[in-house]
């Protein structure tokens, strides 16, 4: 027994030591040993947006300082304040994804030219608005004017107001501010309305209703894979617009800053540059002269950006691509590292790329033994793409319908809500939370919905108590009956369970994808999203509450000759009422939580308020929103708690 003990472990030992052994082996073999390379034993924190095609760019300049011998760290994601804060701040070193004059505010609040350093041009970004050529050429539209016109702007009309409903960008995004200077300057805050919210998910939308016909009206940039869906005089038109307006500009943009091709767009016409903190640049001119040298054509951005769509969106996925397109383009790069003046680099460069590509050969095999997974991916991405699409397909106008009840209920509720004078509101509230649930509580709500009036949130506090209520509505009426379901037949909790596990435990925003593709964007696909998110714990609260009424009561009901109808409505749905309240409680609470994310695709109210001052960078108009956001919830948490008490018989 024990020499077999022995042996067992001696075996262990030695698979442990290979193993150990062969990753030793395999770092050793990649790390490059000519010390003549700038930089030699210098390591890059290259950081990225969390927009997935800044990515690419991102990759390319990696690629660079590694053959210039610099070794660069995981690319880090971060929306664009929170990234170039981290730049400036030194705990990362590079960002090459600064979007010029658009980030311009981002740079200041970060820190400016104190901290930080823009260099560099990787190539021209475009930007302004397009409609379908189709509307365009039917109705001889080619100027944003024109949509003075209510007859014009109603051909783009999504809601049903009159209005144009104009595809905007996201929350914070310097193209947000300008479109909203732009209905002023341009007179068109009476006929368009912009919706704001994540763009890749309201471009979604209007790509859907373009598929289906309809006009579509867009805030459009390049490069982007947009441009390859619909390209430019075939499937869509740039408009062009009156004269030159543009956000504080205090007379120095010029119709020359807003044009292309003769053609003035209204937006300034900027530059994707590298920004990068100004100390790492100091002593790294090495790495400051590659950022200098390198472009990248729009052409090949638009393209990346397009496989980006089509599903070739991992991280690995697009290294490759970067390292595909150094590979195509590789004069071109090899140009700029000779450029670098310093002959040692000249000498590093040919080694590390020769070391680099021997090793690769050698330890491709003992790669693919350490890491199988490598071998083959399950497409599962692209199988729920497809379900996703052919629901689009064949079955959106079924979807659409389902809008109906949801639009009319929340219609009344926030009409009713914004239709109140607020000293009435405030008045009203305060008396039915005091009955409700006690003095404390209805002194609390007339305080906080006095704060959130003087804080200038009170219409947006309104709109997202209108969102959670229809929502709470429609989980009660959807919840309950699934509730009591799960409660009287063991087999059907088991097979509902993992569903409801899975609305719990998927990432909220996975719930946006498909719901602007089946259902659009605004209000009414945000409240379907929220009632997908909160409505587990009632089906849950509801489940445990009838489960745990005592079998003792029941037996005696059907002692009695009670029907099983009977017992469920008159003995079990009352004893559970406080546990079922509970899940109502829960349910407020998250629909509440909800309303920040739904706000990416186009919900208005505090979560946008929220929304907006991340995007900005403008910490007072986050913490306000979310101020808001949290006195709302307290509010309806207390006087859910209140009624639940006031039924624990």
């Amino acid at each position: 027994m024990l020499r077999q003990l022995l042996k067992q472990s001696t075996l262990l030992v030695l698979a442990t030591l290979l193993l150990i052994g062969l990753i030793a082996f395999s770092s050793l073999a990649q790390i490059t040993t000519d010390s003549a390379l700038p930089g030699k034993g210098v390591t890059i924190r290259s950081g990225t947006s969390d927009w997935i095609d800044d990515r690419f760019q991102a990759e390319i300049i990696n690629i660079g300082l590694e053959r210039l011998g610099y070794k660069t760290t995981p690319l880090v994601a971060a929306a664009y304040p929170a990234l170039y804060t981290a730049v400036a701040n030194g705990d990362l070193d590079i960002a090459p994804v600064f979007g010029e004059p658009g980030h311009n505010q981002f740079y200041q609040n970060a820190g400016g030219e104190k901290k930080l350093e823009k260099v560099g041009l990787l190539f021209p970004l475009i930007q302004g608005y397009q409609i379908d050529k189709k509307t365009a050429d039917k109705y001889h539209i080619t100027n944003l004017q024109q949509f003075q016109d209510a007859k014009i702007a109603q051909l783009f009309d999504t809601n049903g107001d009159g209005k144009a409903d104009l595809v905007g960008c996201d929350p914070g995004w310097s193209c947000e501010l300008e479109m909203e200077h732009h209905l002023d300057a341009y007179k068109l805050r009476a006929t368009v309305e912009i919706n704001k919210g994540n763009y890749t998910a309201l471009i979604a939308d209007a790509l859907t209703r373009y598929q289906q016909g309809k006009p579509i009206f867009f805030y459009a940039y390049s490069p982007f894979w947009l441009g390859d869906v619909l390209k430019v005089d075939r499937d869509a038109i740039w408009l062009e617009v009156p004269f030159t307006s543009a956000r504080q500009s205090n007379g120095k943009i010029t119709t020359k800053d807003t044009s292309v091709n003769g053609k003035n767009l209204g937006m300034v016409q900027g530059r994707y540059r590298i920004v990068a903190n100004k100390k790492f640049l100091a002593t790294n001119p090495s790495a400051k002269r590659f950022f200098e040298l390198a472009k990248i054509p729009s052409e090949d951005m638009i393209f990346e950006s397009f496989r980006i769509k089509r599903g070739e969106n991992k991280p690995e996925d697009i290294r490759h691509h970067a390292e595909a397109w150094v590979k195509q383009h590789q004069d071109l790069f090899d140009g700029w590292l000779k450029q670098i003046n310093q002959t040692s680099n000249k000498r590093g460069e040919t080694s590390s790329i020769i070391g680099n590509n021997a090793n690769n050969k050698n330890l491709e095999g003992l790669n693919i033994l350490l890491n199988p997974f490598q071998l083959y991916t399950i497409p599962l991405d692209k199988w729920i793409t497809a379900v996703i699409n052919f629901l689009v397909d064949n079955f959106r106008p079924l979807f659409q319908t389902i809008r109906i009840p949801i639009s009319w209920v929340l219609k009344e509720v926030r009409g009713l809500l914004l239709a109140i004078p607020p000293l009435i509101s405030l008045l009203l509230v305060g008396f039915m939370t005091w009955q409700v649930a006690g003095k404390g509580v209805g002194i609390y709500s007339l305080l906080a919905l006095t704060l959130i009036g003087f804080v200038g949130l009170w219409e947006a506090a309104m709109v997202s108590l209108a969102l959670v209520v229809t929502a709470v509505i429609f989980c009660i009426i959807v919840g309950m009956p699934l509730g009591v379901a799960c409660a009287r037949s063991d087999r059907f909790e088991q097979a509902f369970l993992p569903l409801l596990d899975a609305m719990q435990t998927l990432p909220t925003f996975v719930y946006l994808v498909p719901v602007i593709m089946l259902f659009g964007i605004g209000e009414v696909p945000g409240v379907i999203a929220t009632i997908i998110y909160a409505l587990p714990p009632l089906i849950r609260f509801t489940n445990l509450g009838i489960r745990q009424v005592s079998p003792e009561v029941v037996e005696v009901a059907c002692a009695f000759g009670s029907t099983p109808k009977q017992i469920l409505w008159e003995v079990q749905i009352p004893l559970a009422i406080p546990t079922i309240l509970a899940g109502v409680n829960q349910t407020v609470l998250f629909a509440l939580g909800m309303s920040v994310i739904a706000s990416m695709i186009a919900v208005p109210g505090l979560g946008l308020t929220v929304l907006q001052g991340v995007g900005r960078l403008d910490v007072g108009m986050a913490a306000v929103g979310g101020l808001g956001i949290v006195l709302l919830a307290i509010l309806l948490d207390r006087i859910t708690q209140a009624i639940g008490k006031a039924n624990n018989w």
